[in-house]
């Protein structure tokens, strides 16, 4: 196996000068693949306030109350065909992927993990398996993917005390899959607020809109992925994200 650290005061076992961008038109049309995905979830949000407004009215013997749910249910149906317009107005087709190595973009992306590293006082370790195939990418939707996880594990540690803060990705072969593990020894994620992790503008933390997570579920889809999310709150989070191997894995 081959492992990389990026520590907080810069002295990397490997760093590369200059910072790898992301391309501003492929972010914003990995967004706009992201928007149908919000609007149908908040959608769903709204199916059971019409529901328990329309069993209130039922069980209502007060006028006044059963013409204000009457209200409710006709605001809750015009929002709910806005957001039937709103995402089909935003769709929009995935990139086509070309065959690319996650070892490879995680390196090159070296210049980005000692940025983090350094800004969040954080060691960010990459521990690859050099056997690991190419796969069907979008390169630059994985990027997101992977910054985006590491942005949501630094702000987990951000509430750790003491000076072992560590991001670990590990790339691992397996009989049919390559797994990306993205762990953080921060503060965990409660049992209760495992099942909201993916939906939009949910987070615990204030400074954060609560989009990271979504996003990165899309780019997991979008590369016909599964993501497994374990946690102890308090001490370490993980995310299993497991890519099915080609037909030919040597390609």
């Amino acid at each position: 196996m081959k492992t990389i650290e990026f520590k907080p005061d810069g002295q990397s076992t490997a760093f590369s000068p200059g910072e790898i961008p992301v391309d501003e038109i492929q972010k914003s049309t990995m967004f706009r693949e992201i928007l149908p995905i919000v609007f149908h979830k908040m959608k769903n949000k709204l199916t059971p306030i019409m529901g328990y407004a329309q069993i209130l009215q039922a069980r209502s013997d007060d006028e006044f109350v059963i013409e204000r749910l009457r209200k409710i249910e006709r605001n809750t149906a015009e929002l709910s065909e806005a957001f039937n317009f709103l995402k089909d107005y935003f769709k929009a087709e995935p990139a086509p992927r070309q065959p690319g190595n996650i070892n490879s973009i995680l390196q090159d992306m070296g210049p980005v993990w000692q940025k983090i590293a350094n800004a969040g006082k954080t060691r960010i370790v990459l521990d690859l398996d050099p056997k690991a195939p190419d796969l069907l990418l979008d390169n630059t939707q994985l990027k997101i993917l992977l910054q985006g996880m590491v942005d949501n594990s630094l702000t987990a540690l951000k509430a750790r005390n003491g000076d072992d803060r560590e991001i670990r990705l590990t790339v691992r072969l397996q009989d049919d899959s390559l797994l990306l593990v993205i762990r953080d020894n921060g503060s965990g994620i409660d049992e209760e607020d495992l099942a909201n992790i993916w939906m939009p503008f949910f987070s615990r933390f204030p400074e954060h809109a609560g989009l990271g997570l979504v996003i990165c579920e899309k780019v997991i889809t979008n590369h016909n992925a599964t993501c497994k999310v374990t946690s102890s709150p308090g001490e370490f989070s993980q995310f299993e994200i497991r890519f099915p191997l080609p037909v030919n894995v040597n390609m």
